[in-house]
């Protein structure tokens, strides 16, 4: 098998590692500017762009570049029919999201396409998803998703203005780096609309792109949902708070729990580590896209069309912002 990675960061070298553990006998291709790759992606073939690199005919392309490039580089895989995975955000502006919507409906083959939107794959998340969408679902009244970090905890050994994350043309700023709560919300809570939003540039960060973002969003039932975005809490922080007309669940990602509380007391979910384990969700998620690409009947949990659900929300939470 040969797989194209465009991206040679650390989240490429991630899906790598794990593209090597299920499959030893890959064959590996990377896009590199510079001709320049990092110890961890060697030995592979290195190419200076992605058109030159699709002449070398891979199976399978792993999109892991700046956000700004995920779309462009997907719309050309769309066309000739290649499987991928692909980084969030998928998009960065509503062109993109038009163009790419177009290059899905005209795809040649229905390839197996996973957005990289992990937490999904996360055990904790998956078990209340049950909860609120099982056989007897919990009707939401309000809910609320937090996540944020200050910004240079993240690379702590880079300076911050040469970060992706810095440059809102490159696809930085808090809703396109911190989509995986906006995805949550709509796959735990969805289908959700905006409502209102406010976000911009409030901290004194050395950096050009929003730093903050909350919006208001709203259920088909009219339930209010909220969700919050920073890049300078101090405490890293990732908490949902959903209020249910039987009880409240109080999902703590970063501590490690899922607690119902109720008329009768507290009921622990679940506070096993190993369903709060985020770093096995990059191979669960890798391992779920090869059994696609091995049979075209598998659903992945990730889907593209998911992915664009995630992406509308996204643009419209920063469209409501301006």
């Amino acid at each position: 098998m040969r797989v194209l990675v465009t991206g040679r960061g650390s989240i490429a070298q991630r899906h790598v590692r794990h593209l090597r553990e299920l499959l030893p006998n890959v064959l590996l291709s990377v896009i590199s500017s510079t001709g320049e790759v990092d110890v961890g992606l060697l030995p592979c073939t290195i190419f200076g762009d992605i058109r030159t690199a699709l002449d070398w005919k891979p199976d399978a392309v792993v999109i892991a570049s700046i956000s700004s490039k995920h779309a462009d580089e997907l719309e050309l895989c769309l066309h000739l029919g290649l499987p991928c995975l692909v980084e969030k955000p998928l998009v960065t502006n509503s062109y993109q999201l038009v163009r790419l919507e177009e290059a899905f409906q005209n795809r040649p083959v229905s390839a197996a396409i996973v957005m990289g939107c992990n937490l999904r794959y996360l055990p904790a998340a998956q078990k209340l998803k049950r909860v609120l969408s099982g056989t007897q679902p919990c009707k939401v009244l309000r809910a609320q998703l937090e996540v944020g970090q200050a910004l240079a905890q993240w690379r702590p050994s880079r300076d911050l203005q040469t970060t992706y994350s810095a440059d809102e043309s490159s696809g930085g700023g808090v809703v396109f780096d911190l989509v995986h709560e906006i995805d949550m919300a709509q796959w735990l809570l969805g289908p959700l609309q905006v409502h209102a939003a406010i976000g911009g540039r409030v901290s004194d960060l050395p950096i050009q792109s929003d730093d903050v973002h909350v919006a208001l969003l709203r259920t088909i039932h009219g339930a209010p949902v909220v969700v919050s975005l920073d890049y300078f809490s101090q405490q890293a922080t990732r908490a949902y708070t959903i209020v249910t007309e039987s009880g409240t669940y109080s999902s703590d990602i970063m501590g490690k729990s899922i607690v119902l509380r109720t008329d009768k007391g507290s009921h622990i979910l679940t506070n096993d580590k190993k369903d709060f384990d985020i770093q096995k969700t990059y191979l669960l998620q890798m391992e779920d896209w090869l059994a696609a690409f091995e049979n075209p009947a598998h659903k992945v949990l990730s889907s593209f069309v998911e992915g664009l659900k995630t992406a509308r929300l996204m643009l419209a939470m920063k469209q409501a912002a301006r």
